[in-house]
């Protein structure tokens, strides 16, 4: 049904427009001619004429029960409230109040008080406007650039792919004008799987390579994630927590949020772009990964970009993605961890031993988390020449990327959120400071490091 929406000015359309709402089928009912041609310029259904006049109302009602949002002075409410009644005694009507005194509604009548509707509609509507000056200011920074690199981690997850093909989108680039691209390559099945159905080009490059590039930036990642130095970066937009200050001409990390991909929907959002199915789907699953299907870490706006996206992609497609093939030589491994597993005060350890690609230690983590009685999951294996560890959690225990900073951040790398985390050590320098790198010593070292840091 259409809501009739009296307000003299455009404010109630500019509001509605700015919150994502610019299709909400109303008649918007206004004084003011130039608020009239400015609606009605944009595409709104619009009316103009004295708001105390009957006349104007039986212009506007079609049935006499549409909804009426009054945003009025409140010496007018009353006379206005008249005229509409003389057209629609039982129209159900919203006033918009700057407070609401209970019990003084007439009947058919709820006042909303002005604090409520700047939560429900105005703060929104403001993040929104934010958003979309950010959007025009990446936009404009990166406009005379001829070629430009989104680079992702060494081994790209759904969520750094997913962002790095929406901000292509969000700079309406082509193919030859923008390159997503990593040092390494995609080596988990379901991102695979992503990147071929879903049609995305990612090309593995040189560090050398940066140079044929005008302008660089990052997605779902950080200049310090990376061993080689890159000595400029024009914007970074990431959700993990900065490790060192990042150093770029712009930047937009929000450690809050549980997925990188959820940032790059706001973008798009704020600026009306079009959401093709391919994006939706990349996008849908990016989330969908990086939350573990909105349950560990996701925040409101997570399940906000979440929605957005859902409507809009092809699930058939996503169900391809996320049930991939697994290799016989991955069920060997997961057979090898399964055998050797230990369980340590709700902890199950499981080290792999040499795997063929990272990746498969992540995925086998979120797996060990499923074993009754765990709260926490640590996998572990070797990949050239590099120990892996992965942890997760239930969510309701302590941080995992404190813990695991705690035990292995005097080895190498280490972090992450609070119920998932990674560590990446060289073997060289486990043996410099550990001794023995036998896959039974690694695997004992994991064990007490980790406690021991559990604990502490």
């Amino acid at each position: 049904m259409r809501s009739i929406l009296v307000c003299p000015d455009d404010f109630l359309w500019r509001l509605l427009a700015d919150a994502g709402h610019s299709h909400f089928d109303a008649l918007y009912v206004v004084e003011q001619p130039r608020a009239r041609a400015r609606i009605a310029q944009h595409g709104g259904a619009v009316l103009a004429g004295n708001l105390e006049r009957a006349s104007l109302y039986q212009r506007a009602f079609r049935t006499g029960n549409e909804p009426v949002l009054l945003a009025v002075e409140r010496a007018r409410h009353a006379r206005i409230m008249a005229a509409i009644r003389r057209v629609a005694p039982a129209a159900p009507i919203v006033l918009l109040a700057e407070d609401r005194v209970p019990g003084g509604e007439s009947d058919g009548v709820t006042v909303l008080a002005m604090d409520a509707f700047a939560d429900r509609v105005v703060d929104p509507a403001l993040e929104r406007a934010l958003t979309r000056l950010r959007v025009e200011k990446i936009r404009a920074h990166f406009a005379d650039a001829a070629r430009v690199l989104i680079l992702m981690q060494d081994d790209p997850d759904p969520d750094a792919i997913a962002s790095a093909l929406a901000f292509k989108a969000l700079l309406g680039r082509s193919r030859s004008g923008a390159t997503l691209g990593t040092f390494g390559t995609i080596t988990r099945a379901e991102n695979r799987a992503m990147t071929r159905i879903l049609e995305i080009d990612v090309e593995a490059i040189k560090p050398r390579a940066l140079e044929e590039y005008d302008m660089i930036a990052m997605v779902d990642a950080q200049p310090s994630f990376f061993e080689e130095r890159i000595e400029r970066v024009d914007f970074v937009v990431d959700h993990h927590p900065e490790e060192t200050p990042v150093r770029a001409a712009l930047k937009d990390i929000r450690p809050s949020y549980g997925a990188t991909a959820t940032i790059l929907t706001e973008y798009l959002r704020a600026v009306d772009a079009k959401l093709p199915q391919r994006l939706a789907t990349a996008l849908l699953y990016g989330i969908k990964a990086d939350t573990q299907h909105l349950e560990r870490g996701a925040t409101r706006a997570d399940m906000d970009a979440f929605a957005h996206v859902h409507g809009h992609a092809n699930h058939s497609a996503l169900r391809r993605i996320e049930r991939p093939e697994l290799a016989d030589d991955a069920l060997d491994v997961l057979a090898r961890g399964i055998a050797q597993r230990q369980v340590v005060s709700g902890v199950v350890f499981a080290h792999l031993g040499p795997v063929a690609y990272p990746e498969l230690i992540a995925q086998f983590a979120d797996f060990f988390l499923q074993v009754q009685g765990a709260e926490w999951s640590v996998v572990s294996g070797t990949v050239h020449g590099e120990l892996h560890i992965s942890v997760r959690n239930v969510g309701y225990v302590r941080a995992a990327g404190e813990v695991l900073r705690l035990a292995f951040g005097d080895l190498g790398g280490a972090g992450g959120h609070r119920s998932m985390a990674k560590a990446v050590i060289r073997l060289r320098d486990w043996r410099a400071r550990q001794g023995a790198a036998t896959s039974r010593a690694l695997a004992q070292g994991i064990v007490t490091r980790f406690t021991r840091a559990l604990r502490s």
